[in-house]
Parts: structure tokens; C-alpha cells; sequence
């Protein structure tokens, strides 16, 4: 099959088998179903579809494949699937997983995100003194600061909750604990990086209308649709008719918070925080297997068509290290020390801490976000994007190794 030959909906098609395909071909040659979730192969699967791999082997035909002119029509669904990743994010906040020892679960969820977070920021600050172009060309050294202690804070919900099922944890005391830990990060990273993208845009210039258009906005999500939605959703007849609603809210959300000036992923977030919890589990299985199987891998196809590892410099490998190094450390302590000492067994504690490894898709979520708004730059992107990876590997053997404690 030559490529340049195809017209533009034969391409199209031929991108989707590669896009959708080409992780779950990887799984099975490589032999890693049972290692590392199907996920991590996604990630894998754009790196190895952008310029690193099939760029570099396949150049003349890959550019008519996967050229930038070829790509107008992946632009929107990666759009669609992070909007919707964002909100099946907000459908574990405050549910079933958040009750009960909730001591245990308060210190364990504020330590998973703290504390990486603020050993991250100090270590993105000491890494762009060292070499000022790992940040963005719209970075002040606070702002990259901030922006690598967030990525630090991460932990995949979707990714752990596929570990979780795996290694039949789901209904443990460290399992619930550990998607308590996820939700709750998912929250505050998605909050903390819609402000720090509000402080790069066009709202950096009118603060003012930034917070009274964001307080407008929230206070109408939390004190009129919720209610709304409360009353209506039951009403509707057949899983159809409740699943399109839910999906206009989710768009109509991610579009009212993108012109307020916040990011739209905090807008499809927020959708899914005030969708009532009755029927947020019915919702989410519908959406989650469609949205994290099939769309999140055009996604992960534009993020690696931004990686090129052939060409990865120094300093991306010195990112990779220090990066890997306080994700471990932070996640680890940050989760089973404050779970140790809110009264947690010590094998259930350190279960926590390995299990909030998983960074996986959020982690290249918010990796993209951050460079297509300049804030990191591509050697820090790329030293990023293969801690995820890293971390998201090692979550599984941590977790099992945890589970060989003895309790105390």
C-alpha cells in the first residue's frame, strides 16, 4: 500500500487502524498483557507511531501518513477525548471510595499530592537554573517550577483502577484507599493547572474577570445544574437519552469554562463533579471503555508525534532521572508515611504508596497541555513523558513487593 495514493478518508481510516491497533499488537507480541495494563502500551503506541520510530524508518511514506497536513482531522477528536477523560475524573470524586476511615483516607490523599508536588517544584526549579531552555518559551522559572510539581502530583485513576481489577485489589482497604488518593489528586491537578494556564492566556490580563467569570461559572455547575441535573436525569426515559444529555452538559461545560478564560478541562471535570452519584457509576461504564480505548489513542498519537526520543538530548535524561527519582520518593512517603501514622497497617500503607505510582493517561494529559501552552519545553516534555512511563511500570512490581510486608 502506497500512502501517497490514498485520498483523505482512506488516510483517515488507515490512521485509526494504526492509532487504535497498534497498542493492542505491541500488548501481545511483547508479550506484556499481565505486566503493565493495556494503557501504558497506548502511551507506547504513540511514541512508536510518531517520528521517533516509524518517522525514522518509513520517513517519505510516514509524512503522508502522519504529515501535518495530514492531522486536521485528529484535532478535534483528541480534543474530545481529553474533555471526556476530565470528566470521568470528576465522577470519582466524593463517591463510594471517599467513605469510611476517613482519617486514614484525608492524610494518605493531602500527602499524595503535597508533598510530590512541592518536591517537584523545588526540584523543576533547581533543573530549569541549571539549564534555562528546559522551560517554555512562556515560562517564568516559577511557572515551569510549578508546572513539573504538578506533573509530580499525578495519579492515574483509569490506570489504577485497571491494576486494581488486575491484581483483584479493587475491594481492599489499600484499594479503596488508593483511588480515594487518585480522585483527590485528580481534583486538585486539574485545578491548580486551570489557574496555572489562566496566569499564561489572555485572562493573565483581566484577573478580575477571570475570578468573577470562574466564580459565576462554578456557583451556576454547583447551585443550579447539579439540582437540575438531580431532578431531570431520573425522569428520562432509556440509558440513551441520559447519556446524550450528560454528553451536551459535557461539552456545553468545557465550552462555558474555555470562553471564561479557564482551560476546558476543568469545564468537563466539573461536568463531572455535579452529575448526581446515582448516576454517575451507570454513566461512566458507558463512556469510560469508548473514551479510554478508542479516543484517548489519538490522543496519545499527537502527543508522540511531539516526542522524538532519536533526538532526545542530555538534558532530556537528566529530566528523566531527577523526575523518576522524586516521583518515586514523593508518591511513596508522601502517601505511606501520613497513612502510617493516621493508624494504617504498614503493609496496607506502603500497598497505597506503590499503587499511586500509576500516571499513565493523566500524565500525558496534562504533559501535552503544558508544552502546547509553552510552559515546558521539548527536552523537558520528553524527559517527562518517559518518567510517566517509567512509574507507571514500576507501580505494578512496587505494589506486589508492598504486599510481601509483614503487617504491623
Amino acid at each position: 500500500m502506497n500512502p501517497t495514493a490514498l485520498n483523505p478518508i482512506a488516510i483517515f481510516f488507515v490512521q485509526a487502524c494504526l492509532v487504535v491497533g497498534t497498542p493492542l499488537v505491541l500488548w501481545n507480541v511483547l508479550r506484556m498483557r499481565g505486566v503493565v495494563p493495556l494503557v501504558v502500551m497506548q502511551i507506547a503506541g504513540g511514541i512508536v507511531l510518531g517520528p521517533s520510530l516509524l518517522g525514522a524508518i518509513w520517513p517519505e511514506n510516514w509524512q503522508a501518513l502522519f504529515g501535518a497536513q495530514k492531522l486536521t482531522a485528529l484535532s478535534g477528536l483528541q480534543w474530545l477525548a481529553v474533555v471526556l477523560f476530565a470528566f470521568l475524573s470528576g465522577l470519582h470524586l466524593g463517591g463510594p471510595e471517599s467513605r469510611g476511615m476517613r482519617r486514614i483516607a484525608i492524610g494518605a490523599a493531602v500527602g499524595c499530592v503535597v508533598v510530590p508536588f512541592l518536591l517537584g517544584a523545588g526540584a523543576g526549579y533547581l533543573l530549569v537554573a541549571w539549564r534555562p531552555s528546559l522551560a517554555g518559551t512562556a515560562a517564568t522559572p516559577w511557572q515551569f517550577a510549578i508546572a513539573v510539581g504538578v506533573s509530580m502530583a499525578v495519579t492515574a485513576l483509569p490506570v489504577l483502577g485497571a491494576i486494581l481489577r488486575e491484581m483483584k485489589l479493587t475491594d481492599t482497604t489499600a484499594g479503596r484507599l488508593a483511588l480515594t488518593c487518585s480522585a483527590f489528586s485528580d481534583a486538585a491537578i486539574w485545578i491548580v493547572l486551570s489557574c496555572i494556564l489562566a496566569s499564561t492566556g489572555q485572562a493573565a490580563h483581566d484577573p478580575l474577570r477571570l475570578v468573577l467569570g470562574g466564580a459565576i461559572y462554578v456557583a451556576i455547575m454547583l447551585g443550579v445544574v447539579r439540582p437540575l441535573l438531580a431532578r431531570v436525569l431520573p425522569g428520562l426515559q432509556g440509558n440513551d437519552a441520559r447519556l446524550a444529555t450528560v454528553v451536551v452538559l459535557v461539552f456545553a461545560s468545557a465550552c462555558a469554562s474555555e470562553l471564561v478564560g479557564l482551560h476546558y478541562i476543568l469545564g468537563g471535570f466539573l461536568a463531572g463533579v455535579v452529575l448526581p452519584r446515582q448516576a454517575a457509576a451507570e454513566i461512566g461504564r458507558q463512556l469510560e471503555p469508548t473514551t479510554v480505548v478508542v479516543l484517548m489513542p489519538f490522543f496519545f498519537l499527537m502527543t508522540g508525534l511531539r516526542t522524538d526520543l532519536s533526538t532526545a538530548s542530555g538534558d532530556a535524561l537528566v529530566v528523566f532521572a531527577v523526575t523518576t527519582l522524586v516521583a518515586v520518593g514523593g508518591k511513596m512517603a508522601g502517601t505511606a508515611l501520613p497513612a502510617r501514622w493516621a493508624g494504617l497497617g504498614r503493609r496496607d500503607a506502603w500497598t497505597v504508596g506503590a499503587l499511586a505510582q500509576t500516571k499513565g493517561l493523566m500524565e500525558v494529559v496534562v504533559l501535552a497541555i503544558l508544552l502546547e501552552n509553552q510552559l515546558i519545553g521539548t527536552a523537558a516534555f520528553s524527559g517527562l513523558l518517559l518518567m510517566a512511563l517509567a512509574t507507571t511500570v514500576l507501580a505494578k512490581p512496587f505494589t506486589l513487593a508492598a504486599l510481601r510486608l509483614r503487617e504491623g
